[in-house]
């Protein structure tokens, strides 16, 4: 047994290096005497002690200390964590306390790694700052599994250590169903908006978008998977949209319950009662041909596709008849066309027809460049009272020749306005203020 009174556990391992070889892939045991005149064991891992490159100072790996001189009894100085939960939920955090008596004279966060606000292997505090109670707020477990937290404090007459072990979830993020609850009345948000949630144990969270039954894109929802709530959104399409949010751990994923909610267009000054989605039928025989809830502000989610969840194609779309299954005779239908700026044929020139199949109403249509502005300026861009079977708006681009029809300049933007002349009037097609009413767009070439 070596003895070494009044030195310190690091001055004693230095000192050792210059009188001992390496030992490298051999255990070592040595035996000191601290200030305390007590025994201390420290015993190495199979690594042993080996030289520092490039100096002759000796390092030893998995070093563990036993004996009452090594500081780790109370009469020398003591560290302890407190606070620690013992079935913490992954993803969700917890506060703990660590402390150190004030004989410590610097202090080390151990154990597991990756734990949030746990910094294992940095130094958590040196000199007199060690002493007294440490908050350590909003830690957080990853996963489900085992972990370990631990300080480590020392002086020059050994060390002292507090830990705690906290496991992760044992199930799926909790609970199951859970509310996406919107800023604002979901039957009528305007843009931005912000969703809100509430789960304990997710490590990620990952949202989902439909739009009239398509799967869409949903800026701030769909592409981003933090856990954070809630999540402000930017939906660049009006219409009504159905969201669902899926959270996950390493135990599996739990769905909450489905969000319909309808986002307001950009107003663009349109008069109050435009009705911005309905039931939208490519077939006499709706049923399956329908898409639900449809965004009825845009020319493109209307005749710019020939089928629900089809390919929207630009203005003029396809020669294309629609019913409007959920037409509201009580409102006013406003929808955009954006003439592209390039790329159209100089001659070209369209109609709108109210069918004859699924006619409702008398329709009144007006073309123009305010959104609800039956009252243009130009007669040939209004017709009232049209039937069905008859021809309801004509257009032409200003760079064709023919002489009748409603003009249009490539590269702006126009609405086809349309709404029941006489919300009154009653139809087979209609029950109470919903009808159904087939409109037909047409063009050339």
């Amino acid at each position: 047994m070596s003895r070494y009174p009044s030195r310190s556990l690091a001055y004693l391992l230095v000192a050792a290096s210059f009188a001992m070889a390496p030992l490298a892939g051999a255990q070592v045991t040595i035996n000191l005497t601290t200030t305390q005149q007590t025994d201390c064991t420290v015993v190495t891992d199979a690594q042993g002690l080996n030289l520092v490159q490039g100096s002759n100072n000796l390092a030893a790996t998995g070093v563990t200390l036993t004996g009452a001189g090594c500081g780790a009894a109370p009469s020398d100085f003591q560290a302890q964590i407190t606070g620690v939960p013992s079935a913490p939920v992954a993803g969700t955090p917890f506060d703990v306390t660590w402390s150190a008596s004030a004989a410590a004279t610097k202090c080390v966060y151990g154990g597991s790694t990756g734990l949030t606000n746990w910094p294992t292997g940095t130094e958590a505090c040196s000199g007199a700052a060690c002493a007294g109670a440490h908050p350590v707020n909003g830690v957080v477990v990853p996963n489900a599994g085992a972990y370990s937290m631990s300080v480590t404090c020392t002086n020059s007459t050994g060390y002292a250590q507090g830990s705690g072990s906290a496991s992760g979830a044992q199930f799926p993020p909790q609970p199951t169903n859970f509310a996406l609850t919107p800023s604002a009345n979901p039957a009528t948000i305007n843009i931005p908006f912000s969703v809100s949630w509430s789960v304990t144990g997710a490590s990620s969270c990952t949202g989902s978008a439909s739009l009239g039954g398509s799967s869409v894109n949903l800026p701030g929802w769909t592409d981003v998977t933090t856990t954070t709530s809630p999540r402000t959104i930017t939906a660049t399409v009006a219409g009504a949209y159905t969201l669902g949010l899926t959270c996950s751990n390493l135990q599996g994923p739990t769905a909450s319950a489905p969000l319909a909610l309808t986002v307001n267009p950009d107003s663009g000054g349109c008069p109050a009662g435009r009705q911005t989605t309905a039931d939208v039928c490519y077939s006499y025989g709706l049923g399956s041909s329908c898409t639900t809830a449809a965004d009825v502000t845009q020319f493109t989610s209307i005749w710019g596709r020939n089928a629900p969840g089809g390919a929207m194609i630009p203005f003029p779309g396809y020669q294309e008849f629609v019913v409007l299954k959920t037409f509201d005779k009580t409102k006013y239908i406003a929808t955009k066309i954006d003439v592209p700026a390039a790329g159209l044929d100089p001659s070209s020139s369209g109609i709108i027809t109210h069918g004859e199949t699924y006619p409702g109403p008398a329709l009144t249509v007006a073309i123009s460049p305010t959104c609800g502005d039956f009252s243009p300026t130009t007669s040939i861009c209004l017709t009232t009272g049209t039937q069905g079977g008859q021809i309801a708006g004509k257009w032409k681009l200003s760079t064709a020749t023919q002489t009748n029809g409603c003009v249009l300049t490539p590269g702006q933007s126009y609405y086809i306005n349309i709404k029941a002349t006489n919300p009154t009037q009653t139809s087979s097609d209609c029950s109470g203020n919903i009808c159904k009413v087939t409109v037909q767009s047409n063009h050339t070439p």
